[in-house]
């Protein structure tokens, strides 16, 4: 948890428009699924908020995979309060 927090942190900064996050865990029968919640703040379009949200899920999926984390990635979700 703490290696994908510090890295979503860190990746996310390149984006302006997005604030702090918080993170909301929600356990399951069989998982502990982490649910990351990024402040958006300004008037930033769908479009441009999909393409990051794109940019940063494919980033923490290659991230997760090369730092030995790739079965918390699964179990990660990154969402923009809108």
């Amino acid at each position: 948890k703490k290696i994908y927090t510090e890295e979503l942190k860190r990746f996310a900064l390149k984006y302006d428009f997005l604030g702090e996050f918080t993170i909301v865990e929600e356990p399951d029968i069989d998982t502990v699924d982490y649910i990351y919640y990024f402040n958006k703040l300004n008037g930033t379009s769908k479009e441009i908020l999909d393409s990051a949200r794109r940019e940063i899920y494919d980033h923490m999926i290659k991230f997760s995979e090369k730092a030995g984390i790739d079965e918390f990635s699964k179990n990660a979700f990154i969402f923009f309060k809108r």
